[in-house]
């Protein structure tokens, strides 16, 4: 009953679905830590009974919507992970972009579409560490240096593991900026603290 209630939100909010803007990012940091807190109260060591706790949640909770997209992603249900994806974004949850991101990114559950997924990231990379992690290597890619490390620096403020880990990586090896042992501790032993961690804050995993 309660994952056909969600299917009929789904249908009927796809059709209309917008990308959102950066007039809505202020007022999702308002609402974002409630929805994270109540989100959170769905944690449990029965998998079943937690997908079925943000599924019946998620009309009201973005962040619930967007756990419960990357449990169905999980089982490779890339379609039904678009859709609450989509519906996470509709309801200005600016975390939802970087998700789609990767849907476009490698075609799943949609027509590949790298520019489309550069553009959801862009979109977002001032306020998401997720997203600004991923982009900085579009611009090492493109030895656009200053911009890759800028957004490295904020997803590592972020709590963004990875960000951390790369960032050590870089002032240690000393390839693309001048080597910074000082750095390079820095950022290490910020990736080593398991206690603060974006990604499993957002998407409960």
């Amino acid at each position: 009953m309660i994952k056909k209630s969600v299917k009929v939100l789904l249908l009927t909010g796809i059709s209309s679905l917008l990308f959102i803007g950066c007039s809505n990012h202020e007022a999702a940091l308002k609402t974002i830590p409630n929805e994270i807190a109540q989100a959170n109260e769905c944690k449990s060591t029965n998998k079943e009974f937690e997908e079925d706790c943000y599924d019946l949640i998620s009309y009201k909770n973005s962040i619930a919507m967007l756990r419960s997209g990357v449990i169905a992603y999980s089982k490779g249900n890339y379609q039904e992970a678009f859709q609450k994806y989509s519906l996470a974004q509709k309801k200005g949850n600016f975390y939802a972009n970087s998700l789609l991101a990767d849907l476009y990114n490698k075609g799943n559950g949609v027509p590949k579409n790298q520019e489309k997924a550069l553009d959801l990231l862009k979109d977002v990379d001032n306020v998401d560490g997720i997203a600004a992690y991923k982009l900085s290597f579009y611009y090492i890619n493109k030895k656009d240096y200053p911009e890759a490390i800028e957004l490295l620096t904020f997803a590592a403020n972020n709590n963004v593991k990875k960000a951390q880990y790369e960032l050590s990586k870089i002032y240690k090896d000393g390839t693309i900026v001048k080597d910074n042992p000082e750095k390079a501790k820095f950022w290490y032993e910020k990736y080593e603290d398991k206690s603060t961690n974006l990604l499993r804050k957002i998407y409960g995993i």
